[in-house]
C-alpha cells in the first residue's frame, strides 16, 4: 500500500515540473521542466548541506523531499511551496504558513487529552493488523528493497521499503475479514491523488468484482464529493440514494474549484491514512 505512494508521487512530480514551466514568468522556477526539476533537487542539496530555516524551523533535504511527496498532486500548491522554499533558502522572507512542520518535531494536539501518536498509532494498528502475515521477518530484505528503491522513486526514496512495525507485529487476534466482491460498489476516484493513486484504485475495482468505477479526470487531492462538480456529485448521489450503479465505468472532467471545495469537506487537516502526522497538501 505504502509503495502505491511512491509509485504514484513520481509521475505527479513529472506534471508538477510540467505546470510550473509553463508559468516561468510567474513563478521563476525555470521555463522547462528540467530546468524546475534541476531548481527543486538543487534546493534539496542545499538544504542537505545546510538546513533551511524558515521561521525558526530548520527544514533538511529529507523535509524537502517530504512536503513535497503530497504537494505535487496539487500543481499549484506544490509551485508555491518551492517557491518560498527558494525565498528561504536566499535568506528572504518566506510565508511559514505554507510549510508543515519538520519531520520529528513534536506538535502540541488540540486536545491535551490526545496523544501526540494517537493517529500514528492507530494507523499501524489497522494497516499491521490487516496483513501482518505478509510483511517480511528478515531484515535484509528491507535493506535490498530500500537499496533499490531509493534509485527507483527520487521523492520518496527508500522510505516506502524499509522496515515498518508490521515487520515485527503479531499476527491478528481477529480472523481476516471476507469481503463479498460481487457486491455492488461505486469506486470513486480522483487522477492525482497522493493517498491513494490512480493505479490503487484502479486495482481495487478490479478486485470488486461487481463494482464500477467513477474517474474524475484532472481531478486532485483526496476528497472527491461532494465537489461542486455536477458529472462527480450526480453520479455519487444517484448511487447513495437509489444503490445502482451506471451502467459502466465514468469518466468526469475535474471543473475549476471543485477540488477545493471536497477537500474543504473533508474537515481534516492531516494526510488521511499517512503514517506519519503531517500538514495535508491542500492546507500549505
Amino acid at each position: 500500500m505504502i509503495q502505491w505512494w511512491a509509485e504514484g508521487a513520481e509521475p505527479a512530480f513529472d506534471r508538477w515540473t510540467e505546470w510550473a514551466a509553463a508559468r516561468s514568468a510567474e513563478y521563476g522556477l525555470g521555463d522547462t521542466p528540467k530546468k524546475v526539476d534541476r531548481t527543486f533537487w538543487d534546493l534539496v542539496r542545499r538544504a542537505d548541506e545546510k538546513p533551511i530555516e524558515i521561521d525558526g524551523q530548520e527544514y533538511t533535504g529529507d523535509d524537502v523531499r517530504s512536503m513535497m511527496r503530497g504537494a505535487v498532486f496539487s500543481v499549484k500548491s506544490g509551485t508555491e511551496l518551492v517557491v518560498e522554499l527558494k525565498k528561504a533558502a536566499a535568506g528572504e522572507p518566506a510565508s511559514a504558513k505554507k510549510f508543515p512542520a519538520p519531520a520529528g518535531t513534536a506538535r502540541l494536539a488540540a486536545d491535551s487529552d490526545v496523544p501526540l501518536d494517537n493517529s500514528t498509532a492507530s494507523f499501524w494498528a489497522v494497516v499491521c493488523n490487516d496483513n501482518s502475515a505478509a510483511w517480511s521477518r528478515d531484515p535484509e530484505s528491507y535493506r535490498r528493497d530500500a537499496i533499490a528503491d531509493k534509485g527507483r522513486y527520487p521523492l520518496f526514496g527508500d522510505f516506502a521499503s524499509s522496515v515498518k512495525p508490521c515487520a515485527f507485529w503479531d499476527r491478528s487476534v481477529e480472523p481476516a475479514t471476507v469481503v463479498n466482491n460481487k457486491v455492488r460498489s461505486l469506486v470513486v476516484q480522483n487522477e492525482w491523488d497522493p493517498q491513494t493513486p490512480l493505479p490503487s484504485g484502479q486495482a481495487l475495482h478490479t478486485d470488486l468484482k461487481g463494482s464500477k468505477m467513477l474517474t474524475v479526470l484532472g481531478g486532485e487531492g483526496h476528497g472527491v464529493y461532494p465537489s461542486g462538480n455536477a458529472c462527480t456529485d450526480g453520479k455519487v448521489t444517484d448511487y447513495l440514494a437509489t444503490g445502482k450503479l451506471p451502467a459502466k465505468d465514468v469518466t468526469c472532467k475535474a471543473t475549476p474549484g471543485a477540488d477545493a471545495d471536497a477537500r474543504e469537506n473533508r474537515k481534516r487537516d492531516v494526510l488521511p491514512g499517512g503514517p506519519l502526522p503531517q500538514r495535508s497538501p491542500d492546507r500549505f
